[in-house]
């Protein structure tokens, strides 16, 4: 759990100092290293999805999650219950936590800190969020630093998960998910970008259903 703790550390750090800056940052500067963070999302993102190796799967949960997801409404529902605590706020924290929650660092770095209890990963990760929160803070507002709470919740159910589950995950479904991730990064990516909405936590559910896609299409004999 060290990493875990270290990135909310983090998160919680650069968001109040992004906040406490807030008035002192130029609109410029701001909207800069925001389009910075949504390129960089891209790339990772971009880079994530060359992990596919079954991409009619992919395509099934992603289409199916988004029907669930539709049907739940859970994405309007926490951005309606976050923006009661002020506007513009449940927005900040969705996508903050899914910037800071979502890619194969935090897959990886859960796994490596519950398998093997070693954080390496998280802690480079926590770094990188120290200074991305930083200006999604001064640019967003409050939100951000909510989703610190989301970090710890999120991530350290992960990396329970992951020391509880032990070494029985295989390698093609890691993959299989990190590609998945790769393309909820590039909606987000988008979404940082300010080209086009998505509803992002409504998509997330492709995450959980990928493993039951994947199983049904083997059981199916279907292999791409």
């Amino acid at each position: 759990m060290l990493g875990t703790l270290y990135n909310t550390a983090t998160v919680l750090t650069g968001a109040s100092a992004g906040l406490l800056l807030h008035k002192r940052v130029p609109e410029s500067l701001r909207k800069a290293a925001f389009a910075a963070i949504g390129l960089f999302t891209l790339y990772i993102g971009v880079d994530m999805m060359a992990s596919i190796t079954r991409p009619i799967a992919i395509f099934i949960a992603l289409v199916i999650g988004a029907g669930v997801g539709n049907a739940v409404g859970l994405d309007h529902k926490i951005r309606q219950a976050a923006n009661r605590l002020g506007e513009g706020e449940g927005a900040a924290w969705v996508q903050s936590t899914l910037l800071f929650c979502v890619g194969a660092m935090t897959l990886v770095g859960c796994m490596q800190d519950g398998l093997l209890g070693d954080p390496t990963v998280l802690l480079a990760k926590g770094t990188m969020d120290l200074i991305s929160s930083v200006f999604l803070a001064a640019a967003l507002g409050r939100g951000v630093l909510l989703s610190a709470a989301s970090v710890l919740l999120i991530q350290g159910s992960l990396t329970l998960g992951f020391a509880t589950l032990g070494t029985g995950i295989p390698d093609d479904l890691i993959a299989e998910l990190s590609g998945l991730g790769g393309i909820l990064l590039l909606a987000l990516g988008l979404d940082l970008l300010d080209i086009r909405k998505f509803a992002l936590i409504d998509l997330t559910w492709s995450l959980l259903l990928l493993p039951v896609v994947l199983w049904a299409l083997d059981t199916l004999g279907i292999s791409n």
